[in-house]
């Protein structure tokens, strides 16, 4: 019962990846943590995400922007491997809190923008891989990304202040995604803190994942522009309420 019941989550989540790029992570591991606990869901999930994230960058591979994502990386690597090991005073919970607040501020924002929107995004001239905040940007996702495990949504940001867009914006968030997601690969390893009680789970997942990503990418295309923006950042809003209110909880009870 388990298995079935982690593997319908892993499907309904992929398939949202496949259509929107991101949140498969933000999905599933609140779903199967009650199942198999949260330290095994993050791991697991990290590991499938490198699958999808796979997937997505295979079918979108053309449309890499290069600028931003040598520039993105060029920080975003080290601040993971920097966060992974990193050791600090001060509550993640303060942390989550902060985040939680900035996304659902910017998302409410960037909302209201699009719903105002009469006619549907052209995007084809709209690339601007050359900003600085590209650079603060993936240390941020780095650094975060190691911390909470959450930091997804920084890099929608950055990809929507840069210009990109539907499959142009799916497309790169899994090249970075990808990347990031194996440069954490050999910690889960070398510390010894697989599951291997859930080695049949981890197994059965990617025949799953494969099916479900594929299923959403079939969807992508038929969504305009717009409101695939809308859908993105209505979707950013429950995350960032979801942050402030877990993370508020949990400094209150401590």
């Amino acid at each position: 019962m388990i298995i079935y019941l982690s593997l319908i989550a892993i499907f309904f989540s992929s398939m949202i990846y496949g259509v929107i790029g991101f949140g498969d992570a933000l999905i599933l591991i609140p779903i199967i943590t009650p199942i198999i606990g949260i330290k095994n869901a993050v791991i697991l999930v990290n590991l499938w995400g490198i699958l999808t994230a796979l997937l997505n960058f295979i079918k979108y591979r053309q449309l890499l922007d290069k600028g931003y994502f040598i520039r993105f990386l060029s920080l975003g690597i080290p601040a993971t491997i920097f966060g992974t090991f990193l050791l600090i005073d001060i509550k993640l919970e303060w942390i989550e809190l902060i985040f939680g607040i900035f996304i659902f501020s910017y998302s409410a924002i960037k909302l209201n923008e699009y719903l105002k929107k009469k006619d549907d995004i052209e995007y084809e001239k709209r690339l601007n891989s050359t900003s600085p905040l590209i650079y603060a940007g993936g240390f941020s996702y780095g650094l975060l990304g190691a911390l909470i495990g959450a930091a997804g949504p920084l890099n929608v940001a950055m990809l929507e202040k840069t210009g990109h867009y539907r499959e142009n914006f799916i497309g790169n968030f899994a090249a970075i995604g990808f990347s990031l997601s194996i440069a954490r690969l050999p910690f889960y390893f070398i510390t010894d803190i697989f599951p291997y009680d859930l080695v049949l789970l981890f197994i059965l997942g990617f025949p799953i994942i494969f099916l479900g990503t594929k299923f959403g990418q079939k969807l992508t295309p038929k969504i305009p522009v717009k409101k695939f923006q809308v859908v993105v950042f209505c979707f950013l809003i429950v995350i960032g309420l979801k942050s402030v209110i877990t993370s508020a909880i949990s400094l209150l009870l401590n």
